[in-house]
């Protein structure tokens, strides 16, 4: 076999086999080259803008974030919350920007969560905790705000075994937090919590407005 004098034979690079194909050879390569870079570039430059919060995701936005469970009827402060940056357009349309000092949960709000109008213009409730009593006919027309007192008429027997009632007060001055149409959402102290459950369960509950809210 016939070879050309002086050549030697070099295994083909990925370089060669592309310079091989492409019509035009080296300048052809060239200009793939490039156009790979600035296609590589365009990506990187949009997963930043993404990451960093630039043009693609809107300005940067203050707003008002739990960093810790804020429950219903808590009030929202500078030991709950703080202002965080975020890109605009990833916001609620409602998201808060700023605190004025009143304001109040009307849900839950775990860590991380934006703050959004929505979400407060509960009724302030301290340290007490919610509970869901049934509602009856017999009981006044309430509205969120209302102080009532709990009783409950419990069905109770005398040493001759004779069936008597008796009425007793197992909460004071409750917060009415909700009102539907078969159960009324109370706030009830740690000590109350207990047996106000036990009278939903075994008498019938009254509540008595002390307190319009």
């Amino acid at each position: 076999m016939d070879a050309t004098p002086g050549t030697v034979d070099q295994p083909l690079t990925w370089r060669g086999s592309l310079l091989a194909r492409l019509p035009g050879g080296r300048r052809s390569y060239w200009l793939v080259v490039a156009g790979a870079a600035a296609i590589t570039g365009l990506a990187v430059a949009g997963v930043a803008g993404m990451a960093g919060g630039g043009p693609s995701l809107g300005e940067l936005t203050p707003v008002v974030v739990a960093i810790q469970t804020i429950e219903a009827g808590q009030p929202l402060n500078e030991g709950n919350t703080e202002t965080r940056q975020y890109p605009g357009q990833v916001l609620p349309p409602d998201a808060v920007p700023a605190l004025s000092g009143v304001e109040v949960a009307s849900a839950a709000l775990h860590a991380g969560d934006v703050v959004t109008a929505a979400r407060l213009g509960g009724i302030p409730i301290g340290d007490r905790i919610e509970v869901a009593v049934p509602a009856h006919t017999a009981m006044p027309l309430l509205a969120p705000g209302d102080r009532v007192d709990v009783l409950v008429t419990l069905p109770i027997s005398d040493e001759t075994g004779t069936q008597t009632q008796a009425t007793l007060t197992v909460a004071n001055g409750a917060v009415v937090t909700a009102r539907a149409e078969h159960a009324v959402t109370i706030a009830v102290t740690d000590e109350e919590l207990l047996p106000v459950a036990s009278a939903v369960i075994q008498g019938s509950i009254t509540l008595a407005l002390v307190q319009p809210g």
